[in-house]
């Protein structure tokens, strides 16, 4: 062959190759677990996760307060009162929402807003609820101990008194955290001098979700049950890395929360997703579950469309300088995504999932081997990210096999 002609047969070749990497999907493999017995053997078939199911830590927890300002307005329903500070408030609120039948948009927003129409405390009208509250709610942390030491970051310290007196000792030594916080067995940091009791290990938050591994018993292996019959979680673990993401169709919704319709009077779609943690993925196998739900919300509208996993495909559009698209994978039916001819056409297109969290996905050329997100210039040509799922029904997902061909399109 002629050497222009093997470069350009080379080039041609070159250009319609598609990289394959296996994606992450199995979650449970089926092993047969054997023992012996007196006579003969057991075999039973046991379900064996595929993965890490959490990570090493375990947390406890416990609830603190949040304290808010808030401005009474719509959201202000009879639960959302019941959260304000002062008693007297929270009853003349309460007395006026029921004038208007329990519709918080009408007792406290427009002509009937505080600023309009202010709410009295007393008959005398010689004091009215103001305009701006204070809220307290709970929320629920996640702690741990820890061994007090040079790394300890001292905003994460629950115990705002033991945080303190460690703000205080590490001003003493001019903010080195090294001097301030080695060698406490010498120097220690005492709660109580004149009883001796000093500070070695504090409670610090830890993560901002979990799962629980246990329900709570007494010392008798009885279950606890609170005040409405229901289990106590303990023992939290981070449950780290995600299985898959399932992204649905949701119909769109006005303030009144009623389904939008077009000018058309066809009803008006966004996208939404569901986050599916390897735990929860196994959880679902080990029940007899499907994996993917593809019936989530489906009571309230909600149609399933694909589900992304860490390096699976997907063809994305492309644009030109303007902003035009040039090239659109919804044009295209299986049949010429699955001709190698066309190949040379999507892969410049090509992307894999590289990783995801909620609201947060990023996505590879299939060519590149390492991509660096700093460089703005790359982006939708090395690699891609959705800040949002809007826009994430533009593209297609495919499957490419072990030897690089295109065998299916759509979620598989």
């Amino acid at each position: 062959m002629p050497l222009d002609e093997f470069r350009t047969e080379a080039k041609r070749h070159l250009e319609n190759t598609l990289i394959s990497i296996k994606a992450k999907n199995k979650v449970v493999t089926r092993n047969i677990n054997t023992s012996r017995k007196k006579v003969g053997t057991n075999k039973k078939v046991q379900l064996t996760p595929r993965g890490q199911l959490h990570l090493e830590t375990v947390f406890g927890s416990s609830k603190r307060y949040i304290t808010k300002e808030e401005k009474v307005n719509a959201n202000f329903d009879v639960e959302k009162i019941q959260t304000i500070s002062v008693k007297r408030y929270r009853d003349a609120l309460i007395k006026r929402l029921a004038q208007f039948d329990g519709d918080a948009k009408k007792a406290f927003t427009g002509k009937n807003s505080l600023e309009k129409n202010p709410v009295w405390i007393d008959e005398m009208h010689t004091e009215k609820v103001p305009e701006k509250l204070k809220t307290v709610t709970f929320e629920t942390i996640y702690t741990i101990r820890k061994e007090i030491s040079p790394d300890l970051k001292l905003d994460k310290v629950v115990d705002m008194g033991i945080r303190n007196i460690l703000l205080k000792r590490l001003k003493e030594y001019n903010g080195d955290a090294k001097k301030a916080f080695s060698n406490l067995d010498e120097n220690p940091i005492w709660l109580n001098k004149e009883k001796g009791i000093a500070i070695k290990r504090v409670t610090v938050t830890g993560i901002s979700n979990a799962e629980a591994l246990h329900d709570k018993h007494d010392k008798d292996g009885k279950l606890i049950l609170d005040k409405n019959g229901n289990k106590l979680p303990v023992d939290f673990v981070n449950t780290g890395n995600n299985h898959h993401v399932a992204i649905y169709q949701k119909p769109k919704l006005d303030k009144n929360k009623q389904p939008l319709f077009d000018e058309n009077g066809k009803l008006q779609y966004e996208l939404d997703e569901n986050v599916v943690s390897f735990y929860e993925a196994t959880s679902r196998a080990m029940l007899g579950l499907p994996i993917i739900n593809k019936d989530y919300k489906k009571d309230e509208g909600w149609k399933f469309l694909f589900t992304m996993k860490q390096n699976e495909y997907f063809v994305f559009p492309r644009y030109d300088e303007n902003r035009n698209m040039m090239f659109n994978p919804k044009d295209y039916d299986e049949e010429w995504y699955k001709n190698p001819e066309n190949y040379a056409t999507i892969s410049p297109n090509l992307f894999r999932v590289q990783k995801f969290s909620y609201k947060n996905y990023v996505f590879r050329h299939h060519l590149e081997t390492t991509i660096d997100m700093s460089s703005y210039k790359l982006r939708e040509i090395t690699w891609t990210d959705f800040r949002s799922s809007k826009g994430l029904d533009s593209i297609v997902k495919v499957r490419i096999n072990h030897i690089g061909n295109i065998v299916s399109v759509g979620e598989y």
